[in-house]
This record gives structure tokens, sequence and C-alpha cells, in this order.
């Protein structure tokens, strides 16, 4: 039973801890100086900038997917006991997982590559 409860505090303190730089990130903006747009005005979106980021966004979203993943297997790993098949499931969902992050890092580079290449936009 304190195996588990272990195991759960430091899932949480981990997690915790790689959510900690969103929360400097969240901290509000200073507001700008100079004219603001009227209401009635259309808004100037550039399409490369708003590909940009949703693609940050995307990303953002697969990393904190594989994070989760990793933590899940070293809870399985943690929990396994010894017992061989456990240990092989928590195996291959961290392998999963690596690949995982594999992909989504291939894959933001090569969006990267094909916008920089189509249209000179940048995806940074």
């Amino acid at each position: 039973m304190n195996k588990k409860i272990l195991g759960i505090m430091s899932l949480v303190v981990i997690g915790g801890l790689c959510f900690a730089p969103y929360l400097a990130l969240a901290a509000p903006t200073p507001p700008s100086v100079g004219l603001t747009p009227s209401p009635t005005d259309p808004p100037n979106i550039d399409p490369n900038a708003l590909l940009a980021v949703i693609i940050r966004y995307v990303f953002g979203f697969m990393i904190v997917v594989v994070v989760l993943m990793l933590m899940i297997s070293a809870y399985m790993f943690v929990t396994a006991g010894g017992s061989p098949e456990q240990v092989g499931k928590a195996k291959n969902f961290l392998i999963y997982a690596l690949i995982g992050l594999a992909v989504a890092v291939l894959a933001r580079g090569l969006v990267g590559i094909v916008l920089t290449m189509l249209w000179g936009a940048s995806t940074t």
C-alpha cells in the first residue's frame, strides 16, 4: 500500500514539475501602447502566422500526451512487482511513447521544411 501511495505521489510531483514552466509563461502581458483598431475594421490575419500558431498548439498537445504516456509507463514499471507480464506491458507502453515522441518531432520538422520551401514561412 505504501509503495502505491509513494508511486502516486512521485507521479504528481514529477507532473507538477513538468508543468511549472507553463505557470511562468501564463503571466499577463503589459497593455500595448498606441492606437487601438476600430471594432468595425476586419481583422488583419496572416494565414502563415495562423498556420504557425495551429502547428505550435498541436505539437504542444502531442508533447503533453507523450509526457503523460511516459508517466503512466513509469507507474506501470513501479507497480509491476516483478511480474514479467506486467513489466512487458510497461516496456511496450514505453516504446509506444518514445515512438510517439519521434513521430511528433519528425512531423514538426517536416511541416517546417515544407512551409519554408513553399512560402518561405517559419513555424517558430
